[in-house]
């Protein structure tokens, strides 16, 4: 099992706390990892919102780092049960495949009694 992850609250907060951190001078994404033992990219990925999560434990030297509670910086994300939208509705496999690529069929989806040939995108 993989360990939990926690979801960056806002990476422009995060940048303004590197700005204006506890000393009164401002943290440099090396810095800020090699006090937390994250690379400078994944530092930067954070930042970017490439990968906006860390595992627990980071998170707290993240935030030890820039004197502010993990509550302020991250947060854990729900659960979305397969199937299921972010809105908590049902939802069946090709209505997601069609909100993926609306301007595809049904026909091309599976809901058909005839073989399809390959996929051609329209112009």
């Amino acid at each position: 099992m993989t360990d939990a992850r926690l979801q960056l609250t806002d990476r422009n907060l995060l940048r303004g706390l590197m700005r204006w951190a506890p000393g009164g001078r401002s943290i440099t994404i090396e810095e800020l990892g090699e006090r937390v033992g994250l690379s400078k990219s994944k530092v930067g990925m954070l930042l970017s919102g490439e990968r906006p999560t860390v595992t627990a434990e980071k998170a707290d030297d993240i935030c030890k780092a820039l004197g502010v509670h993990r509550g302020a910086l991250f947060f854990e994300p729900l659960p979305t049960p397969m199937g299921t939208d972010s809105n908590g509705g049902t939802r069946h496999e090709h209505e997601r495949a069609l909100d993926a690529d609306a301007s595809r069929g049904s026909q091309e989806l599976g809901c058909h009694d005839q073989p399809v040939g390959a996929y051609r995108r329209r112009p």
